[in-house]
């Protein structure tokens, strides 16, 4: 029993330092236990100076998978281990999800997640969630009007901004009136409040001009494609430089430029350079074409991997080790799965993860304190 409590009176009166490091290398749960400890430790928890060096030491060490349905059940979220593939959490989500109302994850930067609706209106609620602490901020209203006799459409964008150690949300609204033009606001995380971006996107106002869903953010910049429906506007890239909020517009590879596949273009990153990959059929063989962007202009065509016929190849989802996690569909079953593709081997094996028929979102995560 002394021990104990000669053991309990060291690690209380141990130098805040010292205690930071020992501290910093366990994982979240662990960390929300130990702040019943004493006042000073739930205090130095919740410290936003312990919060980024706990984060500074987390790796990817886990798949976040979201399904919604499309009743009037709640969706739901696992946390799933990345090399054992068991699962470690499972639990609703806190935002509400009516009948009907499809989510959108619009990024997962550092633990936190964006979520909103995927219909894109922009009177959608959005919210920012810790999955590992439980803890969900549902931002306020933005800064641009309404506008009446119009549904204007809501493109979203979730990323990190190095510089100011900030959480950004891009919105992006399209107005189509009596002519189409895009206005811009950005969120903080740490003001907690939108303000207006002067900058445009240069995309053509064509009424079959979108901005597919999924963007990225990758070294201060985000990153969306610009589709073109008819054929006639060459596809593109968009993107936001987070420094300087300006717009920039960047072409596909040739081969993508005027693309009308039903399989939709992935961007990602690989090896500190940002992707493009496309998945199609040939000769009876599925095949993923994977291009990257060199000296910020050029693109380099990486490598064209061969999928195993194995059920329905939907995308390449996201990288592990520079394994695709990729989601298939068996022919005749209603649900999809994921699965682990090593191009290397040419080998895919099945983790055992069902995703339901409404699965929305599979990525790779990384645990952190923040919004505790």
């Amino acid at each position: 029993m002394r021990v104990a409590q000669d053991a309990q009176y060291v690690f209380v009166n141990c130098p805040t330092e010292i205690l930071i490091e020992i501290l910093s290398y366990l994982p979240v749960k662990s960390l929300l236990r130990f702040r019943c400890v004493c006042k000073e430790w739930n205090k130095l928890v919740q410290k936003p100076l312990f919060v980024n060096y706990h984060l500074e030491k987390r790796i990817p060490n886990s798949l976040l998978i979201i399904n919604s349905p499309n009743t009037d059940q709640k969706a739901r979220f696992s946390l799933v281990n990345a090399e054992t593939f068991n699962e470690i959490l499972q639990s609703e989500l806190p935002m509400k999800a009516n009948m009907g109302y499809k989510l959108s994850v619009c990024g997962s930067y550092n633990g936190l997640v964006c979520i909103s609706s995927a219909s894109l209106l922009d009177v959608d609620p959005i919210y920012i969630w810790n999955p590992s602490v439980r803890k969900t901020r549902l931002l306020p209203n933005g800064l641009i009007p309404k506008w009446d006799h119009c549904w204007p459409l809501n493109y979203l964008a979730f990323g990190f901004h190095q510089a100011v150690n900030d959480h950004i949300v891009l919105r992006i609204v399209r107005i189509e009136q009596w002519k189409c033009f895009y206005l811009v606001e950005i969120y903080s995380l740490k003001a907690d409040c939108w303000r207006r971006v002067s900058s445009v996107p240069p995309i053509p106002t064509a009424l079959d001009c979108r901005l597919l869903p999924k963007s990225i953010c990758f070294n201060g910049l985000f990153y969306w494609i610009v589709k073109h429906k008819n054929g006639g506007i060459p596809n593109s890239i968009l993107s936001l430089d987070m420094g300087t909020e300006e717009f920039h517009r960047l072409i596909l590879p040739d081969c993508l430029v005027y693309t009308d596949s039903p399989s939709p273009l992935c961007l990602g990153v690989i090896k500190e350079s940002l992707t493009i990959s496309r998945c199609r059929l040939d000769g009876g063989k599925q095949l993923c074409d994977t291009w990257a962007l060199k000296m910020g202009s050029s693109w380099v065509r990486l490598n064209t991997i061969v999928l195993p016929l194995h059920g329905k190849i939907t995308r390449p989802w996201s990288l592990l080790d520079y394994k695709f996690v990729i989601v298939r569909q068996i022919e005749g079953l209603e649900n999809s799965s994921l699965a682990l593709f090593d191009p290397e081997l040419d080998r895919i094996e099945d983790i055992g993860i069902e995703l339901g028929s409404h699965w929305v979102y599979t990525d790779s995560y990384k645990e952190s304190l923040l919004l505790l």
